[in-house]
């Protein structure tokens, strides 16, 4: 913010107090100047591209979702399948426990009321919800309820993606047996509706019911539920999984056997409301001491698989699995199959499926001593251990890390928990792949690291491969909790990062001299033209900016546009002409090299666009701004588009593809590419402002998610192949040489040679015959003077002829040489 004083016009003065004989502010000097902080803000708003209201790039910073008086806790989240999120969670704004509910948008806004909305308007408290995704941007939510009395009953109710409840008003209700009814849990039917299940107090001990509820809100089987188990003693704690045929596997902590501790049982209903197995369930594990804290999963062939907490070796607690197959068969050893076996207490397991009929588990580990760091273990249908005999380490940071939760989407797993590597809980996350490769940094990301305590999160994917993250929080300092959230992208940041661009406009501008040579003081801001220029001398183009595809091999027939410095790339910006390919210029063909045309000599907004998306994307790699812009996606959920789920810098590729190699591009709409890249150049354009000034940096003005059309890539950046050094008896090459690829043609493996008389940096290249770049085997590696020898693996390429091209920049300044070969895959 900016503040000027203003001299009043009422008594001439030049500072901020009249010039009358008084102490008192003058009135209209402060009117004025209240009136100019206040438009401050709003252009700071303006100009920055994103509300106070969007999830935040900052871990010091979270979005609010309920900051209401009372206390708000037993938070749920649930996705609402349109990248956002549902919440659920207990609030004693008004005294006693309610029920409130908001959804989030992908960008990070509250789309109703403010502090949410309330689930009922009923006298009682409601406890306990659980939500649950309709897959169609609604939701169910499940709760205990004590309306009508001090028993408390199970309700049910769907809700919309605007809040409105679509079933009864008040929630449906599912049993108002006599006695208590407790803990209700929730899993789809499979045909819009749901499955329910309750411990049960009605006969004086705890029973296990079950009730379905159709898409309209109605109750299926017998009144007040179907019974699961009544045997003896109590049953308590039940959980609940699909079986994807419209029934669903329900196991619980049992206590029929007398010992004092509870066993595990469990029970297939079908969607009849029949019990599938024998009276009062199957046993899963009834092995020596207590066997608690299920969790359950369907093993998406049929069966389930159940894990929990059991305590048999009389010492601590560890982590068993169990899978069933759909006609109550045990699959795995007798009581259970032991997930990590060693000493120390393993607590809180959470499961997802693997998706291969198998599941991936996470837990609290104590086995370093007395900190709890999380671990995780993979298990196969068969119920084999993947990783490890004691599992995979995904924090052992100083300090406890506590309740961890777990989702899958898309062949990999996020998992977040609360973690006390410093002086308060935080927030953290990891995500790894079903190899078990830790695909974020050691220990996880930072999610939420503000003031005080956060804990208990609660995680929903968001359909781009990342996670929507809620939990309960002190930060506010108010004596009770908050909840509060954050979006992290497939790339592990916050929001999906924060990111700056600049447009061809701002990129065409004559750079600013801001920092005197001598002093070092800064002069004023720089601009993008500076960033042009940075761009340039950092390295980012040794062998120049090009715009199309270097075919030197093909000079005759197709044409490119090559920019050796950055003083004429500000000449060739901006372009808004006619979008069009490489075909003509003029009235001649657009043939060979053009170097360092201007925009007077040639003007075509998809040139001038790609130029300023590599400028982009360039000052990104360089440092310049936010790093990893060029692994963004691309996504146009509007109209088809030869862009759309493209990298960044393979975008970049592709239009330098469509340019020059344009007769294999005769149907693409060069309008909608040039508008295309526009869009991505705007994305985070706004208010120019830095970081630092030497090194040059700018600050980021809008979060991803903020962005519509872009997304976090799912892959990381893969690495550089290896490749080996070989000397011909000691001799120095004598000329930099490309030798021809052996065997050739070949399948799938090949190697190619070559040499280097001096040190220079070297890039070597595949191409396929539409100048596609398909293989990247050396990027700027700075090597001595050698006989080089690199095999390439073409597996992943079809048969056809491509090229092979060298780049080596000679470290001494002398020719940079461009060598190309041609290599026939055959298979």
């Amino acid at each position: 913010m900016v503040l000027v004083f203003y001299k009043c016009d009422k008594c001439k003065a030049v500072n901020d107090r009249c010039g009358k004989d008084t102490l008192e502010f003058c009135e209209y000097r402060m009117t004025k100047f209240v009136r100019i902080i206040l438009l401050n803000i709003l252009v700071g708003l303006l100009f920055t591209g994103t509300s106070l209201a969007d999830w935040p790039c900052r871990t010091d910073s979270s979005a609010p979702i309920v900051t209401a008086s009372g206390g708000q806790w037993n938070l749920h989240v649930s996705s609402d399948a349109k990248n956002g999120a549902f919440y659920v969670w207990q609030d004693r704004r008004t005294g006693g426990d309610k029920l409130y509910i908001q959804r989030s948008t992908p960008s990070g806004i509250p789309a109703w009321s403010t502090g949410g909305i309330p689930l009922t308007s009923t006298y009682g408290y409601q406890y306990y919800p659980q939500i649950l995704s309709d897959g169609k941007g609604g939701a169910f939510i499940v709760w205990q309820d004590n309306r009508s009395g001090s028993d408390y009953d199970i309700f049910v109710q769907k809700i919309d993606g605007n809040g409105v409840s679509n079933w009864a008003p008040n929630g449906v209700s599912v049993c108002n047996a006599i006695g208590h009814q407790y803990n209700p849990q929730l899993a789809t039917d499979g045909a819009g509706g749901i499955i329910i299940t309750w411990q049960d107090r009605r006969k004086g001990q705890f029973d296990i019911f079950a009730q379905r509820v159709d898409s309209l809100g109605q109750t299926r089987w017998t009144v007040n539920g179907q019974l699961i188990c009544n045997d003896t003693t109590s049953q308590i704690n039940p959980k609940i999984t699909s079986d994807h045929r419209g029934g669903a596997f329900i196991a619980w902590e049992d206590f029929r056997l007398g010992s004092g501790s509870s066993d595990v049982y469990l029970q297939r209903i079908f969607s009849t409301g029949q019990n599938a197995w024998v009276t009062n369930g199957l046993p899963l594990c009834t092995a020596q001491n207590t066997q608690w804290n299920i969790q359950m999963i369907p093993d998406t062939i049929g069966g389930t698989i159940v894990v929990w907490q059991d305590r048999r070796s009389n010492t601590y607690d560890n982590i068993y699995a169990q899978r069933i197959d759909p006609y109550g068969n045990i699959k795995w050893q007798d009581n259970g199959l032991a997930i990590a076996p060693v000493q120390g207490n393993q607590y809180y397991p959470q499961l997802v499926s693997d998706w291969l009929g198998g599941g991936v588990v996470v837990w609290q580990d104590n086995r370093l001593g007395i900190d709890y760091d999380v671990y995780a273990q993979r298990v196969t249908r068969e119920g084999l251990i993947q990783w490890g005999a004691a599992g995979i380490p995904i924090c052992n940071a100083i300090g406890h890390q506590y309740n961890p939760q777990i989702i899958y989407q898309n062949s990999y797993f996020i998992t977040a928990w609360q973690d006390k590597r410093g002086a308060d809980f935080d927030i953290y996350a990891q995500r790894f792949n079903q190899q078990g490769q830790i695909l974020w940094a050691t220990n996880g990301n930072p999610v939420a690291t503000l003031p005080m305590d956060q804990f208990i999160p609660q995680l929903a994917i968001d359909s781009t491969n990342g996670a929507i993250i809620g939990w309960a929080d002190y930060h506010l300092n108010s004596g009770s909790t908050d909840i509060f959230s954050q979006r992290i992208g497939a790339n592990g940041l916050p929001a999906g990062g924060c990111y700056r661009t600049f447009i061809q406009d701002s990129l065409g501008a004559k750079s600013k001299r801001y920092i005197n040579t001598w002093s070092k003081k800064v002069l004023s801001l720089p601009n993008a033209g500076n960033i042009r220029d940075s761009v340039f001398k950092r390295g980012v183009f040794p062998y120049g900016l090009y715009a199309g595809i270097s075919r030197l091999d093909s000079a005759k027939k197709y044409g490119w546009i090559r920019y050796t410095k950055s003083y004429f790339l500000k000449k060739a910006i901006p372009q808004q002409n006619t979008a069009r390919p490489f075909d003509w210029i003029v009235d001649k063909l657009f043939v060979g090299e053009k170097r360092n045309y201007s925009s007077m000599r040639y003007n075509n907004r998809v040139s001038g666009e790609l130029i300023a998306l590599k400028l982009n994307i360039g000052a990104s790699d360089a440092g310049l701004i936010q790093e990893g812009l060029g692994d963004i996606v691309f996504q146009d959920t509007v109209q088809t588009n030869p862009l759309n789920n493209l990298k960044l810098r393979n975008i970049g590729s592709l239009v330098d593809s469509m340019l020059t190699m344009w007769q294999f591009y005769k149907q693409v709409n060069y309008n909608l590419v040039a508008t295309s890249l526009a869009r991505i150049n705007w994305a985070f354009h706004g208010e120019f402002d830095t970081v630092s000034a030497s090194p040059l940096r700018m600050k980021s003005v809008k979060a991803l998610f903020s962005v519509p059309f872009l997304r976090p890539s799912v892959e990381p950046p893969p690495p550089l192949p290896a490749f080996q050094a070989i000397r011909d008896e000691g001799e120095i090459p004598e000329s930099f040489k490309l030798l021809q690829n052996y065997p050739n043609p070949f399948n799938p493996y090949t190697t190619i040679e070559f040499s280097v008389p001096e040190q220079s940096f070297v890039s070597l290249t595949i191409y396929n015959i539409l100048g596609q770049q398909v293989a990247s085997l050396m990027d700027r590696a700075l090597l001595d003077e050698e006989q080089y020898s690199l095999d390439f693996n073409a597996t992943n390429l079809s048969s056809g002829v491509y090229f092979y091209r060298l780049i080596a920049e000679p470290l001494s300044g002398a020719e940079v040489h461009h060598l190309v070969k041609k290599m026939v895959v055959l298979k």
